[in-house]
């Protein structure tokens, strides 16, 4: 059904993603990337809601570019009997269905997992929403960044005088498409390697973040300790903090290890302090009263940006310019790797974008064109997998269905 062949260790699996928006659609694009197929329903006319979504070159959405990289774009009505028939007869021949709408949608149009598995007992569904399918919240409307501050992330972003921040990307949404992406591939080895069938997979947003909070969790359970917003500075590791050179750049540096602090103070000409009790460990460097970034931050300001990059190299300490995306997308390292990849798009050309991650030595993945036209694969889907004839889709196409 495509010109370029399927690659990567995930060929061979069909995926039928009826989702919209970001977390799915991340989801759905990694799945892709590693050589799924992937047939995305659309609403006709309107399209998965993050082509509505900026920025925009031409009226066509670059977030869309990317999301929507790698699949193919079928356009049913999910709201009429003949569009719910069509997925139930794509469903099928497909591995894998993934979903977001809101619990109990799905079971209405009878494409629940009771209804799906009785058509393909081996698929694998994934549901993804803000708040899991069950629960006193399921009911509730789940966005990203609505969960960001429901899961406390929120709480922990900004300066301790100053108001939570959000983060400066949409992290919730990524986090969830990559569990989703992981919580299929696992489903489809249980699968395959185990003699299993398919199975429902329950991921929610809210839980996905939760799980990256670990320590913070048991933190506040154990201690009865409520962390704090630290602006850029890091409780649990001191010194920790975007540093300010002399010449107005910022670079960040943590002192993640012993020996790296160890380092550090050599590069600063501060051997001293590894002697001082205050700054011999961890732990005393980040009691409340410290002061180690304060003094780290005194040698940042008596150097320009050139001076500090070349002592941390000599004395291999990590660290790194914050850099802007005008920065990023001129990264050597970056394309050394293929980790910035160009595809044409629409009628914009070439646009660059994030490459494969991660690489794989025999089966490695690869992005087979950007996000398609709305509906660009409706008639070659349904004539090459249904074997719908052209008069057929053509009646389809005229009642809305598709």
């Amino acid at each position: 059904m495509t010109a370029d062949p399927l690659e990567g260790p995930l060929r061979g699996v069909r995926v039928l993603d009826i989702a919209t928006m970001l977390g799915a659609g991340h989801c759905s694009s990694l799945l892709a990337d590693f050589g799924a197929e992937v047939i995305h329903v659309e609403l006709p006319g309107r399209g998965d809601s993050l082509r509505g979504m900026g920025p925009f070159k031409n009226d066509q959405s670059l977030r869309w570019a990317v999301v929507g990289r790698g699949k193919k774009s079928v356009t049913i009505d999910l709201h009429t009997e003949a569009g719910q028939d069509l997925v139930r007869r794509l469903v099928g021949l497909c591995d894998v269905v993934i979903e977001n709408y809101r619990p109990g949608t799905i079971k209405k149009w009878r494409l629940g997992y009771d209804d799906l598995r009785t058509i393909n007992p081996g698929l694998v569904l994934l549901s993804l929403s803000g708040y899991g399918q069950t629960g006193p919240k399921s009911h509730l409307p789940g966005f990203g960044r609505v969960i960001e501050a429901a899961s406390g992330l929120m709480n922990q972003t900004g300066e301790l005088d100053g108001p939570p921040l959000q983060m400066g990307v949409p992290l919730v949404d990524y986090v969830a498409g990559t569990f989703g992406a992981m919580a299929v591939s696992m489903a489809l080895y249980d699968r395959s390697a185990n003699g299993g069938e398919g199975q429902w997979i329950d991921l929610s947003l809210y839980e996905s973040v939760i799980r990256l909070l670990d320590s913070l969790i048991t933190r506040q359970d154990v201690l009865g300790d409520t962390p704090q917003r630290n602006g850029n500075r890091y409780i649990n590791v001191a010194p920790s903090d975007v540093f300010r050179t002399r010449d107005a750049h910022y670079v960040f540096h943590s002192s993640a290890t012993q020996t790296v602090f160890e380092r550090l103070m050599t590069a600063i000409g501060r051997s001293d302090l590894l002697k001082d009790d205050r700054y011999a460990t961890n732990t005393a460097r980040t009691a409340p009263s410290g002061d180690i970034n304060d003094i780290v931050q005194g040698w940042f300001s008596e150097h320009n940006l050139d001076e500090v990059m070349a002592v941390m190299d000599e004395h291999d300490v990590p660290c790194s310019p914050v850099n802007t995306m005008a920065e990023v997308i001129v990264d050597p390292q970056l394309f050394a790797r293929d980790s910035l990849i160009r595809k044409a798009y629409a009628d914009i050309g070439q646009v660059l974008m994030p490459g494969v991650v991660p690489k794989f030595s025999a089966t490695p993945g690869k992005v087979r064109h950007a996000g398609p036209a709305i509906g660009e694969h409706t008639r070659e889907v349904l004539a090459e997998l249904l074997e719908l004839t052209a008069p057929e889709i053509d009646d389809l196409y005229r009642r809305g269905v598709i």
